[in-house]
């Protein structure tokens, strides 16, 4: 494969001078022959390393001074000349780590390149089933980390004063990681085909030891080998595929330019993909904005469910005093001699009317559907899905149509009165005393119809308007069927307010008094529904208009719950919310009588759930989730997977390169001339290593060139140390060099032919 030159070694010399030879011509060596070396079955193969100590190719005749006999048992060198002792060959050895280490350290990095930019994506990923920004593509949350231990949390809501980060531009390090790997790869390439020389050194040494002369290179397939192993590149790859597409002009390719060809192809090959697969995932990967949501912690969910309060309504009140009837919680009677009731006092009643009219900072009262529904005014931003408890009233009303006129006798002392009877209820329900009269709620069970509070008696109605009865046997018993509830509404419209003819055109409308019509009266039956409900509640971070959803299906309120949410029925409360109603309901007077009994129970609804929000308090909600729009990356899965792909391809390559050239058998050459400072033993060397340098390094052939003479510079692997100078100033020139005489027919011709070449200076040709 390459020769061995250098002087003669010591036991050559010897056995020339036992046979009485004095001096040696290199001119006239005979040529090398197979022999049988003690390496075992392999030496009857074509070996030049077991014979190399008779290649000496020298230009000058060397004269010596031959030791004696005794001498040859410990030579002794004389004379001018130092005669270096021939490399040997030593034993075949495995687990190189020179190939190992690079490789594995080569590996190594490209696979933790890869790993980390899977692991950084996939542990900052986001996931979100309804947004379209996240079909076939990796999101992740690249936001700058804080001090919070939080964690994602922290990146999403920033830090725990409640800044957004908004407005901090998002790093995407995994283009940052990308980039590293294809750099990476790039940069180790080398390192690859390296590797690679090692397994195309072990098929080049197996292959000549095996007597397959016709798979050995030429010396073109070596230069181009050479080419290959040395500098990766397209022009290397180029040139060597132009040499072997002319298939016709060349001899047959050896195996291991083939190898080296279709390797190094395939390396540019994932190279340049990855560059590309680098480049796209750069122009495609981008960032948008994306609302995370996590759940709030128990200790900082918002207080936005309501319940009574058991300090302001621990229970239904009596009646009367000694009565056994009840009545809301906040009803009372000053003295049994006294037939006056009250309700409350002055801020339960400024309360009621203020989140009726919507003006209170505590609560508020909303539809949600047909559900007037009882929730906290403030309410936060930037939340999604808060559950809380709250109350829920709902109803229907229909006009009352049964109602009978009927005037007094007119020989009382008292002004005439004209009577409105609406027999359908018990006792029936009346209206008298037009002169003074006022709008009323009036409580009644809706399965019965029996009238719960009694305002008055027909002698002297408590009030213009009331039931015709006795006011002892007003009120409900404890644990009674409260809900559903019957609210009787009687709105009291003067004259002038009302500008349709009654009652033959609406249904529910009563005139009272002579021609033309003084007063006019509005009766309407509702039935109220009661409800426990469970709110979802939403609102957007960025200001936006909060939703209200029913989560779960409205149960009915208990005993105590409904006489606590009724309180605005009471005999003596309900007046204040029926004059509410006919005034807010004057506009509507002329609308359909479906449209105006579906305004009424919306109202009315809405404004004895306000009556009673006083009586209530807050409490915590159940759960929720916490929303903020925070700016996140998004990888496309194609061009992020190739770039995985393969750069953990390429980690696996150069392994298993590495795993393979590290149990790669190699002879061993021992060089006894060198010796190391530590143990003083001779130097060795793998006769793979020495393989590997003349493919990847072009040292090695200079030196082999220029250098023959020395035999250091064929054992060792360090490119940089195949040339000593020491002190020897041969310089190299360019130019022609003209070639020997040849003998041809007898005659001395000399052709005139020269060559052009890097040469020593004093073997150019002047011109």
């Amino acid at each position: 494969m390459f020769a061995i030159a250098g002087p003669l070694p010591e036991s050559q010399i010897c056995l020339d001078t036992a046979s009485g030879s004095k001096s040696t011509d290199s001119g006239h060596q005979s040529p090398l022959q197979p022999t049988h070396s003690p390496l075992g079955a392999e030496s009857a193969e074509f070996d030049p390393y077991t014979e190399y100590a008779l290649a000496s190719e020298g230009s000058e005749t060397t004269t010596v001074t031959f030791p004696s006999t005794d001498d040859c048992k410990n030579p002794i060198l004389t004379g001018e000349t130092e005669i270096a002792a021939s490399p040997r060959l030593g034993p075949s050895r495995r687990f190189n780590f020179s190939i190992l280490i690079p490789a594995l350290a080569t590996s190594l990095l490209s696979g933790g390149v890869a790993s980390a930019l899977l692991g950084w994506l996939l542990s900052r990923r986001v996931v979100s089933a309804g947004n379209d920004a996240f079909r076939n593509a990796l999101v992740a949350d690249e936001g700058r980390t804080t001090n919070s231990s939080n964690g994602v949390l922290a990146q999403v809501f920033g830090s725990g004063s409640g800044s957004s980060d908004d407005d901090v531009g998002t790093t995407m390090y995994g283009l940052a990681l990308s980039s590293l790997a294809t750099h990476l790869i790039s940069l180790t390439v080398p390192f690859l085909m390296s590797g690679f020389a090692y397994l195309l050194a072990s098929i080049w040494i197996q292959t000549q030891r095996r007597g397959r002369v016709g798979s050995l290179p030429t010396p073109t397939q070596y230069g181009h080998l050479v080419s290959l192993c040395s500098s990766i590149s397209l022009g290397s790859v180029y040139d060597t595929a132009k040499y072997l597409s002319h298939r016709r002009r060349r001899p047959a390719a050896s195996t291991t330019l083939l190898a080296a060809f279709f390797t190094t192809l395939i390396t540019l090959v994932m190279v340049y993909t990855l560059s590309l697969s680098d480049l796209w995932l750069h122009t495609t990967a981008n960032t948008f904005s994306y609302e995370f949501t996590t759940p709030i912690a128990p200790s900082l969910l918002p207080s936005a469910g309501s319940t009574v309060n058991k300090t302001l309504c621990s229970g239904p009140s009596p009646f009367l005093l000694n009565g056994d009837t009840y009545s809301n919680c906040q009803h009372f009677q000053k003295s049994i001699a006294g037939p006056d009731m009250y309700w409350g006092d002055a801020a339960l009643v400024s309360e009621g009317a203020a989140v009726l009219g919507n003006t209170s900072v505590l609560s508020q009262v909303q539809m949600i559907g047909n559900l007037a529904t009882l929730l906290p005014k403030t309410l936060p931003s930037g939340v999604r899905n808060v559950m809380f408890n709250t109350f829920a009233m709902e109803a229907s009303c229909a006009p009352v149509t049964d109602c009978q006129y009927f005037v007094s006798d007119p020989n009382s002392m008292i002004n005439t009165t004209y009577f409105l009877l609406c027999p359908s209820f018990t006792p029936p329900f009346a209206i008298q005393e037009t002169q003074g009269a006022i709008s009323m709620l009036n409580q009644f069970n809706a399965t019965t119809n029996v009238l719960i509070f009694e305002t008055g008696t027909s002698d002297f109605p408590a009030s213009s308007v009331g039931p015709q009865g006795d006011s002892r046997v007003a009120g409900y018993a404890l644990n009674s069927g409260l809900n559903p509830a019957g609210v009787l509404a009687a709105l009291f419209y003067e004259e002038g307010q009302v500008d349709f003819a009654v009652p033959a055109d609406q249904p529910g409308w009563y005139g009272v008094g002579d021609a033309p019509i003084f007063f006019s009266f509005y009766i309407s039956r509702c039935v109220l529904d009661v409800w426990d409900v469970t709110v979802s509640y939403s609102a957007p971070s960025d200001g936006g208009a909060p939703s209200f959803t029913i989560a779960s299906p409205a149960a009915r309120s208990d005993f105590n719950t409904t006489s606590a949410l009724l309180g605005a029925l009471d005999s003596a409360y309900s007046g204040i919310l029926a004059t509410q109603l006919t005034t807010t309901l004057r506009g509507s007077l002329n609308v359909t009588a479906e449209t105006f009994s579906a305004i009424l129970a919306g109202n009315t609804t809405q404004g004895i759930l306000a009556y009673a929000a006083p009586l209530t308090e807050r409490t915590t909600s159940i759960a929720g989730e916490a929303v903020h729009s925070a700016t996140v990356s998004r990888y496309p899965l194609a061009p992020l997977g190739m770039v995985l792909t393969l750069t953990y391809g390429y980690a696996l390559l150069v392994l298993g390169v590495g795993v393979v050239g590290f149990c790669l058998p190699s002879r061993v050459l021992i060089n006894p001339s060198v010796r190391d400072s530590d143990d003083e033993k001779p130097r060795t060397i793998r006769e793979l290593g020495l393989v590997h340098l003349r493919l990847t390094s072009a040292w090695a052939s200079i030196a082999d060139r220029f250098d023959e003479e020395r035999s250091s510079a064929i054992l060792t692997s360090d490119s940089t140390s195949t040339l000593t100078e020491g002190g020897r100033e041969e310089r190299l020139g360019a130019g022609f060099v003209g070639a020997p005489a040849v003998q041809l027919s007898g005659q001395s011709q000399r052709w005139n032919k020269r060559k052009f070449r890097v040469d020593l200076v004093e073997n150019l040709e002047d011109e």
